[in-house]
């Protein structure tokens, strides 16, 4: 590297490192300069370009102000410096802490200005004609002390010489007091003659230092006395006194004792204070006339004046008094611990209560007040040590320079957690008994917008009902913000969360309740997503986001709407053929509701037909014959449908169903079925019906004990005498019988096979309503699937030894078709029955359960018949017990019995 290169990089870093972080900057001025004048400027080579703003962090002072933009010092009101610092040795100093701030750093400047002297007094006698007196005898080089003129100006502007006209006996020197005080004394030169010159008049004039000098002057009477021998004489010439400033008046400093030997009055010594003693001494001390003894008479202050002076004389009493002897006694005050620490707390940015105001976003290191602290003592006395308390690690004591602390932060600050701080400054000195000082300052933090709106939930749920009238209310989202002021202020915005654009929706501005805009149609918006953005006012603007999602809750509003067949004016044909039978689906209604849910649940209900032997299966649709009819030729059967919804209130749809007749046998695929009803794939359905499965058996279990308890006890009895008497007709099926289970799984050909059945047909004339005829007629057998066991098994549908007239009085009734077992001439009455007999209604699915438990409950019983009726119009199963336990009758839907029966093992 080029060494005038490396030299001066050198000599920056080495002039960067000399500048300290605290400095002091000194400048003079004049007394008595005319206000408004500049003394000088903060930035003429003190800091660096960059520093933005000067500000004064010390007690501020009437006499002069900074510019805080350029850092001008300025004087602001007239300086006496005699009135404002008296004759203080140290000078006179006028001190300010200003701190020089760029950015986030600052730096804290001593500025002292020093008040220069001007020479703006004259030395001044205490008075114009001042007295002495001395002994014609008085040897030469004898002295007598002039009171000293006064001159409040300092340094060389203050009094510096005397000179003495007027007379050739005396000569005048001038003597410095240990205060610095210039006095003068009297020097006799040439003997004196009392008979000669009684009375010398001199002139004494004193002259300060200044340029010109200013002068006073006295005017001095010297009478010579008569000749006595002796004049009073002290132990010694100087006395140096201790005195503890805390001493009380009356303390004794000194026991003064002067001896004349002369006889009389001329040997009788009194004591006074010195021509030259002033005033203040004279406040201050006391001194017994006859004794001598020194007292102190006012409290002293050491900070005020360490050393004092006194001039004592001791006079004799003779009628012409000898010359008094002078002494001198100097008086050392100890400083005693009696002042606390005088502590001061500045802020950077003052307030009108006196606190300090804080960013929360100021940077670690930061100027947050100056403290400057005093103690009058000296010596260990005046030494401070000071601590910072309360700050919880946020702030810390950084030593300025003597006398002089900045409070800085040590720690990121947080309004949300700690918005104002409580400190203590506590200076305490080294004294014994240690002095202290603890001064109490409020920090204040102030907010900077650092913290988003925040929602009370992530998403939130709204719902409004569909055709609602615009201005609906719908719900409330709640954003809080843990700044204040306008930083803490939330307003909101909706918006569509696809498109980012103003949503259908208003939201009130400060409260968060949401509101529609417009009506909405469940079947065409079921549900919206919109994303609410809540914005605090702060600067920059922080903002945060939460998801509302609002259902369009559905209404009724939507009648069902038959989709099957294709409608013309409401009504449809269907062809009809009329060898249909029992449970042949002719059509099936298909409907569809715009709704949803319970709204959309659609009910099929015949409200005209019935009695034509039409049923309809109320959850499908699917219209299907209740019973075998016999149309005339040109009939028209017709049903009325009703469809409804769920809805509340209920909307329902009507149809009419004409049934066109047509030739021909039906088609066997087409005839209804339970296991229709259950949908490919529709397992929600399955665990429904499961649930409901298990709730009926439990149902049926607690029926089937009450029956065992409340019927099969009270026949117990005669059971037995009933077994013996019964006519073997009245045992149903205790002949021999065939198991329909071999039957089907031994058969190798057609297990469906065509039979002929004789049928007496009624053709429904009056005239031939007598006259039945019986016809041979063709009918397929079907199989129907029960249970037996823990398996399903398929039985033939059709057995033609059992009459399949019904009565019409019901299936319960007795000697009806229905329960004939027997046919035409073997029918059973079963009222007399002498089992147990029961009547129950169920499905196939829980027949096996009715069978498992009918057959534990057939141990403890002899007989008993139970009657199961599987749903409407569908057959009818007979449990009874014989020589072989528990059997099983099916009854087919026309009612006539099957050839077979199942044994229940």
């Amino acid at each position: 590297m080029d060494f005038p290169l490396l030299a001066v990089l050198l000599l920056l870093l080495c002039a960067r490192r000399a500048v300290p972080e605290q400095r002091a900057v000194r400048f003079e001025m004049r007394e008595e300069l005319r206000p408004p004048a500049r003394i000088g400027s903060l930035s003429n080579g003190t800091v660096g370009a960059r520093t933005t703003s000067f500000r004064l962090v010390s007690a501020a002072t009437p006499f002069l102000r900074v510019s805080e933009t350029d850092g001008s010092l300025m004087l602001t009101e007239r300086v006496d410096r005699e009135a404002l610092c008296k004759r203080s040795v140290r000078g006179c100093v006028l001190a300010l802490d200003v701190a020089l701030v760029t950015g986030e750093r600052f730096e804290l400047v001593r500025v002292e200005v020093e008040v220069l002297d001007v020479n703006d007094h004259a030395p001044v006698f205490p008075s114009a004609e001042l007295a002495l007196e001395i002994s014609e005898a008085a040897p030469l080089g004898t002295r007598l002390p002039v009171d000293p003129a006064h001159d409040p100006d300092s340094g060389t502007n203050s009094v510096q010489s005397y000179r003495l006209t007027g007379s050739g006996h005396f000569a005048v020197e001038t003597m410095t007091r240990v205060d610095g005080v210039q006095y003068a004394e009297l020097v006799l030169v040439r003997p004196l003659d009392r008979e000669t010159q009684e009375t010398h008049l001199l002139r004494l004039e004193a002259a300060d230092g200044g340029r010109p000098p200013r002068t006073g002057s006295t005017n001095l009477t010297v009478r010579v006395l008569d000749s006595n021998d002796n004049s009073p004489s002290f132990e010694r010439p100087l006395y140096a006194v201790e005195l503890p400033e805390d001493a009380v008046p009356g303390h004794l400093l000194l026991q003064l004792h002067a001896t004349d030997p002369d006889q009389g009055p001329n040997g009788q010594v009194v004591y006074d204070f010195g021509k030259q003693a002033g005033a203040e001494v004279r406040r201050l001390f006391r001194l017994d006339r006859r004794s001598g003894r020194m007292t102190l008479g006012n409290t002293v202050d050491f900070e005020e004046q360490a050393v004092y002076e006194v001039d004592v004389q001791a006079t004799d009493l003779g009628a012409i008094p000898a010359p008094p002897t002078i002494c001198k006694v100097i008086i050392h005050l100890q400083d005693v611990n009696d002042n606390r620490p005088e502590v001061s707390v500045a802020p950077v940015a003052p307030a009108p209560d006196g606190a300090a105001r804080v960013s929360e976003g100021i940077a670690i290191d930061a100027l947050v007040a100056v403290v400057t602290i005093t103690d009058r003592d000296s010596g260990d006395n005046g030494r401070v040590a000071c601590n910072l308390q309360g700050a919880h690690g946020h702030f810390r004591l950084r030593r300025a320079y003597e006398g002089s602390y900045a409070i800085v932060t040590a720690e990121g600050l947080d309004r949300e957690k700690i918005s104002q701080y409580n400190l203590s400054v506590v200076a305490e000195d080294f004294g014994t008994p240690p002095l202290r000082t603890v001064v109490q300052y409020v920090v204040v933090v102030t907010d900077v917008n650092d913290n988003a709106p925040i929602f009370s939930a992530k998403v939130y749920e709204g719902f409004i009902e569909e055709n609602q009238l615009p201005g609906t209310y719908i719900t409330t989202v709640v954003a809080t913000d843990p700044d204040i002021g306008l930083n803490g202020e939330v307003s909101y915005e909706l918006l569509d969360s696809e498109t980012n654009t103003p949503s259908r929706f208003a939201i009130m501005n400060q409260a968060g309740h949401v509101y529609a805009l417009q009506s909405f149609n469940h079947e065409v918006t079921p549900r919206l997503e919109l994303r609410v953005q809540a914005s605090d006012r702060g600067w920059p603007q922080l903002k945060s986001s939460a998801m509302l999602v609002i259902s369009v809750v559905d209404q009724n509003d939507n009648a069902p709407a038959v989709m099957q067949p294709v409608l013309q004016n409401g009504s449809a044909e269907v062809p009809l053929p009329r060898d249909a039978g029992p449970g042949y689906v002719v059509t099936r209604i298909k409907a569809r509701d715009a709704d949803s849910g319970s709204n959309a649940q659609l009910t099929y209900r015949l409200a005209e037909g019935t009695e034509s032997g039409f049923s309809i299966d109320q959850d499908t649709g699917e219209i299907y014959m209740s019973r075998r009819v016999i149309y005339d030729t040109d009939e028209e059967p017709r049903v009325t449908i009703t469809v409804n919804d769920n809805g509340i209130p209920s909307l329902t749809s009507t149809v009419t169903i004409r049934f066109a007749l047509t030739e021909g046998a039906p088609s066997n695929d087409n005839y209804y079925s339970d296991g229709e009803r259950e949908e490919p794939g529709d397992w929600a359905s399955a665990a429904l019906v499961l649930i409901i499965t298990l709730t009926s058996s439990a149902i049926l279990l607690l029926v089937g004990i009450s029956v065992y308890f409340f019927c099969g006890r009270k026949r117990k009895n005669q059971t037995r005498a009933v077994a013996e008497t019964q006519d073997p007709a009245d045992q149903p099926y205790t002949e021999k019988e065939t198991n329909v289970v071999s039957l089907i799984s031994n058969q190798t050909t057609n297990v469906f096979d065509t039979h002929t059945l004789t049928t007496r047909v009624n053709t429904g004339s009056p005239d031939t309503a007598s006259s039945d005829h019986y016809q041979p007629q063709l009918y397929s057998t079907r199989p129907i699937t029960v249970w037996k066991g823990n398996s399903m098994v398929t039985v033939a549908a059709r057995d033609p030894h059992i009459s399949g007239k019904d009565s019409g009085k019901g299936d319960s009734d007795v000697n009806d078709s229905d329960s004939d077992i027997s046919g035409e001439g073997a029918k059973k009455d079963y009222s007399t029955y002498k089992g147990l007999a029961c009547r129950i209604s169920t499905s196939w699915f829980l027949l096996d359960t009715l069978c498992f438990f009918f057959h534990w409950i057939s141990a403890s019983m002899s007989s008993f018949m139970l009657q199961i009726s599987l749903d409407q119009n569908k057959p009818v199963v007979v449990l009874f017990t014989s020589e072989k336990g528990l059997q099983c009758k099916i009854l087919d839907q026309d009612m006539t019995f099957f050839n077979n029966v199942i044994d229940y093992e």
